[in-house]
């Protein structure tokens, strides 16, 4: 199954698929707040110039695709030039594969030895022959291809296993009008981080809740949340007219990548998570009363006191445990 469009103007209703992250459900408090500054990512390298909507080998004359536009597998149009771009770039720069290794014989899928210059060298070439051509705004691994605006389509050209991918079964989907390229907020995720639009607000609480008690410890969940903002609630697919919200529905293809470019890293683990605290204090073991479990957003709770888990941006949340009591 592929990433879906959720900027698109179809959104899925039902979306197969587990995380490893466990959520939990939101309120609609609508108390006030002031949004605090985004957590940052760093993009994937790529030695590409960006896509503008002037003319060049860097640009793209077109103009400026429909963010909105419809994506679906049809009937690829355009699957020659990406072909076409790839035998270029094993022909000028066979550095960048081992010719020796091929997945299957005759079928042109060699070993990739550098990836992302080998998915820059396509998108170049593609340029060079007169299209507008970028890396995946969503999928870095991703070229999107256009020679009007018409449409667009997308194809991936790496397979999992390190080989070229090519054919038929490189093609991933033609979106109409054509789809890229889009103005991308400044404080937008980075392109190819996985987290598309609508783009997440800030965190702006995390919601702690105790998921079980075990014989020696209670296990703490925290799950960042966005809001007030009913409009991005509603638009990511919570129709219930709440105000706060995850970053996605648990089950969403993109809640992850969301997650981990909107919370960030924890301060003392530097995993990707919340900072978990017991009176101020880092958890660190079960001397110190609470520990972080295998998953940052899940902590083990051993003595009474005020837990609070955190985001990057300071956005927090707060949960009293009294073992005598509870």
């Amino acid at each position: 199954m592929f990433p879906l469009r959720s900027g698109s103007k179809w959104f899925p209703l039902v979306v197969a698929g587990v995380l490893a992250f466990t959520a939990a459900s939101c309120g609609d408090n609508q108390d006030s707040w002031t949004p605090p500054p985004t957590a940052v990512v760093t993009p994937p390298p790529s030695t590409l110039p960006p896509m503008s909507g002037g003319s060049g080998s860097s640009g793209c004359a077109l103009g400026a695709g429909d963010p909105d536009a419809v994506c679906e597998r049809t009937v690829p149009q355009m699957m020659h030039f990406i072909d076409a771009a790839i035998g270029t770039v094993v022909a000028e720069k066979p550095h960048l594969f081992d010719l020796k290794v091929e997945k299957g014989e005759m079928t042109g899928q060699y070993k990739v030895l550098n990836k992302e210059v080998y998915i820059d060298s396509v998108v170049e070439a593609l340029r060079k022959m007169g299209l507008c051509a970028q890396r995946g705004d969503y999928d870095y691994e991703v070229v999107e291809v256009k020679q009007d605006n018409e449409l667009s389509e997308e194809y991936d050209i790496y397979l999992s296993d390190g080989h070229i991918r090519r054919g038929g079964g490189s093609y991933r989907e033609t979106c109409i009008p054509a789809a890229f390229p889009v103005e991308r907020p400044a404080d937008a995720p980075p392109q190819g981080s996985g987290c598309g639009r609508p783009f997440p607000p800030p965190i702006s609480r995390v919601k702690i809740k105790d998921q079980y008690k075990n014989d020696d410890f209670w296990t703490l969940n925290g799950t960042p949340m966005v809001g007030p903002d009913v409009q991005y609630c509603a638009e990511i697919g919570f129709t219930d007219g709440r105000a706060l919200c995850p970053v996605r529905p648990e089950g969403h293809p993109e809640r992850i990548a969301c997650e981990t470019w909107a919370v960030g890293e924890a301060l003392d683990t530097g995993r990707v998570g919340p900072t978990w605290y017991l009176d101020g204090e880092f958890c660190t073991g079960p001397e110190s009363g609470c520990q972080n479990a295998d998953n940052q957003y899940l902590l083990w709770a051993y003595e009474s006191g005020q837990y609070s888990a955190c985001a990057s941006n300071g956005a927090c949340g707060y949960f009293d445990l009294n073992k005598e009591t509870y």
